[in-house]
């Protein structure tokens, strides 16, 4: 009897040790599949996410090229398209000096629209430099003071494109719309920041009216592409100031 019941015990615990391999057995590919599951649907919000990504990115694009659109647009038709018609109405009524000064004053506007849609390029001039010769024939316009204290330091080329072209959109608004007599523009780079100044004397206008606008969408999409933060000062009939400061990495 002895003999049996020790036999039936082993056979227990052998039944006992089936059943316990068979649970962590089952337990140990539960989780795998649990795991494996995992993995898949994390893929599929990275995948998601990517396309989600790439989707916002590619009508990012579109939307600044459509603004780039109606800027050349507004550009052609309000200066370029109206000179011209001007030469055309009066050109019976004009002496040839006359006419020749129209002429070379509408060649002056498409060429600085031509620099404003391409500028120089960015390997071969620093920063300062880029600025300085942009805002020489806006000088004619109206009185630009340009102070620049900057180091010898690598700007790379999209903070260069970035900051030239936030200028351009400042500098067009200033023009068009402030009826100011005075811009100042101030450019300091250190060895951790660079920081933009431009400040005008003209009427000012209430930010909320006119934080839509094309101009400033561009300046704000710009200083996002720069990591740049920046802020616009401005109260009508006291000028406008814009700031911004971005860490050189």
């Amino acid at each position: 009897m002895c003999c049996w019941e020790n036999q039936n015990q082993v056979v227990v615990w052998i039944w006992i040790g089936i059943g316990l391999f068979f649970l962590t057995t089952l337990f140990i590919t539960l989780l795998v599949i649990n795991y494996l599951k995992s993995i898949k649907k994390n893929k599929q919000k990275v995948s998601t996410m990517f396309r989600d990504v790439k989707k916002e990115y590619g009508e990012h694009m579109l939307s600044l090229q459509e603004q780039d659109r109606e800027r050349l647009a507004e550009e052609l038709h309000d200066n370029i398209i109206s000179q011209l018609n001007i030469i055309r109405l009066t050109i019976n009524e004009k002496k040839p000096e006359e006419l020749n000064v129209d002429l070379k004053r509408s060649m002056q506007m498409i060429r600085e629209l031509s620099h404003n849609l391409t500028p120089p390029d960015l390997n071969e001039i620093d920063l300062a430099d880029l600025i300085a010769d942009y805002l020489v024939p806006i000088n004619k316009n109206i009185e630009v003071i340009f102070h620049h204290l900057t180091i010898e330091i690598a700007i790379s080329n999209p903070v260069k494109l970035n900051i030239f072209r936030i200028i351009q959109e400042l500098i067009t608004n200033i023009l068009k719309h402030a009826e100011a007599t005075r811009v100042d523009v101030s450019l300091r780079i250190s060895l951790n920041y660079l920081m933009l100044t431009i400040e005008d004397n003209g009427r000012g206008f209430i930010i909320g009216n006119h934080s839509g606008g094309i101009g400033l969408r561009n300046v704000h999409s710009r200083a996002q592409k720069i990591k740049a933060i920046y802020k616009l000062k401005t109260k009508p009939e006291k000028g406008t100031k814009f700031i911004a400061c971005m860490a050189i990495q």
